[in-house]
């Protein structure tokens, strides 16, 4: 008697392939915005290091035209004075658009690293200079008087001018210290925020973050206190 040789199939049922895919959507789920958040990381601060060297060697030029910064009878509040230092750097900048203290160069509100606001909507009395590069960078020139510059971990004994740098323009989240920063111009030239500092406590998710760029340099760039 001949047998006929019986090959065995084996497979998923339609139940298991669709349990498999749901534990898939899962996990995907839960990993991805932390992935992405990475990546949008890791290009914003690409960006914030082209963004240092940019103003730092624009500094430098203008320290070398019109003096330290010690010499240019800095008062907060003075448009007048905003404008002529603005001037100043305006040479030295590609831009693809300016607002001489008027909205639409900068990021509203802008938050602090913990969430809370700090300016929730351009005002005219804050004497403010703001411009985007053409690489899609947006920079604001304010000045602050002595103690308030101090507040940025730098050590200052004069009003200062301080560029703030949201390093991907208009998209948020608009908060300091994950991508808007700020720099300090002082006799030295641009000072990254932080940089007198021995305790950069305020890098934390409870902080407000205004300090941070010295800590992401000392850390290769990256975001290391929201970790």
């Amino acid at each position: 008697m001949k047998f006929l040789n019986k090959q065995l199939y084996s497979g998923f049922t339609l139940a298991e392939v669709l349990i498999t895919l749901g534990i898939i959507g899962v996990v995907a789920a839960m990993t991805l915005p932390t992935l992405n958040q990475k990546l949008s990381d890791q290009k914003n601060m690409s960006s914030l290091k082209k963004a240092y060297s940019i103003l730092q060697q624009a500094t430098l030029l203008v320290i070398s035209e019109h003096e330290a910064p010690e010499y240019w009878t800095i008062e907060d509040n003075d448009q007048e004075l905003v404008n002529t230092i603005y001037n100043y750097y305006k040479p030295h900048f590609n831009m693809m658009r300016e607002c001489q203290n008027s909205s639409g160069c900068w990021g509203y509100p802008t938050k602090y690293l913990n969430g809370n606001v700090y300016w929730s909507a351009h005002n005219t009395s804050w004497y403010q200079y703001a411009f985007t590069l053409t690489d899609g960078i947006n920079v604001l020139l304010d000045i602050y008087d002595t103690s308030n510059a101090q507040s940025f971990g730098v050590d200052v004994d004069y009003p200062c001018p301080v560029f703030w740098v949201d390093v991907n323009a208009d998209r948020l989240p608009n908060q300091i210290g994950r991508d808007m920063f700020a720099f300090v111009v002082t006799r030295k030239g641009l000072q990254p925020a932080g940089v007198d500092l021995d305790d950069d406590g305020d890098c934390t998710p409870s902080g407000n973050g205004w300090t941070c760029v010295s800590r992401i340099i000392r850390d290769g760039w990256t975001i290391k206190y929201l970790e």
